[in-house]
């Protein structure tokens, strides 16, 4: 918190192929994307079709963590 200003963490406007339109955490849409459950997303410059619009690659995401490798330190 910043003099009374609270920082929100990146929220990306999606529609779910199931007609669903939510606010979603960088991570939560990363999941979504990758389980094929996202129909179009928002960047600044309008929505994204997915096939068919412009997309990064997710492997190049180096702050998606969620097929981190996990190793014990035993």
């Amino acid at each position: 918190m910043f003099d009374g200003v609270f920082a929100m963490p990146l929220r990306i406007d999606v529609e779910l192929k199931d007609g669903a339109v939510c606010l979603m955490a960088k991570k939560a849409f990363h999941v979504f994307l990758s389980l094929d459950k996202v129909a179009k997303f928002k960047r600044s410059n309008g929505w994204i079709v997915v096939g068919e619009g412009p997309q990064r690659d997710l492997e190049k995401d180096s702050d998606y963590t969620f097929f981190a490798e996990r190793r014990g330190f035993f």
